[in-house]
């Protein structure tokens, strides 16, 4: 609908139109066509990241004396932006140069990101504890078939204990001792000394 709607315009407009006006804005059709289709990207996210001045760009035209008064803002580009994104014809011209210099010059435009599907497995909770869910049950629970709960791989999960078998339980229980200890003779240091 967007693409019919500049052709229209475009053809109104084609005689004062010039022919780098119309591949700038192709070129920046192209991007954020790009943008959404490899990276995910919403139009809002695109805008925003275009209004964010860079701040070490400005400090460095800052220092070298580069500044240029007449160049178009941040907000100028984002406004140029939605325009062409609306199907119309950005009036300011050196915004749309610069905007689509800017959108060619996009990091890893062409490498579409790919999310990393990994089959479900257990957390590791699950793993830790032997809770004695049956997977059937929970499937019925969560709404899912039990093929898919079936997939749950238990492959990562070791017969052997992640505390050896000379210590056992037993130190944990011991450190864990230790601060009721404290606690208790505590109280009873302060109970005998309130009596005298």
């Amino acid at each position: 609908m967007m693409q019919k709607k500049m052709k229209r315009m475009t053809k109104k407009k084609k005689l004062t139109l010039p022919p780098e006006d119309l591949e700038y804005i192709s070129q920046i059709k192209r991007v954020l066509e790009l943008l959404k289709k490899n990276r995910d990207m919403i139009f809002n996210e695109v805008k925003l990241t275009i209004a964010i001045e860079d701040i070490r760009e400005v400090e460095r035209k800052r220092l070298l004396g580069i500044e240029d008064p007449d160049a178009p803002t941040r907000e100028e580009l984002a406004a140029v932006l939605e325009e062409v994104n609306e199907g119309k014809i950005p009036k300011n011209r050196l915004a749309l140069k610069l905007l689509a210099e800017e959108m060619n010059r996009w990091p890893n435009l062409e490498v579409q990101i790919k999310p990393a599907k990994k089959k479900p497995g257990k957390s590791l909770y699950a793993k830790v504890t032997d809770t004695g869910i049956d997977l059937k049950e929970a499937a019925k629970r969560l709404n899912i078939d039990w093929d898919t709960a079936a997939e749950i791989d238990d492959a990562d999960v070791k017969d052997e204990s992640d505390v050896p078998s000379v210590v056992g339980y037993g130190a944990l229980y011991l450190v864990t001792l230790f601060p009721v200890i404290i606690g208790v003779s505590v109280v009873l240091i302060l109970f005998y000394n309130s009596l005298q």
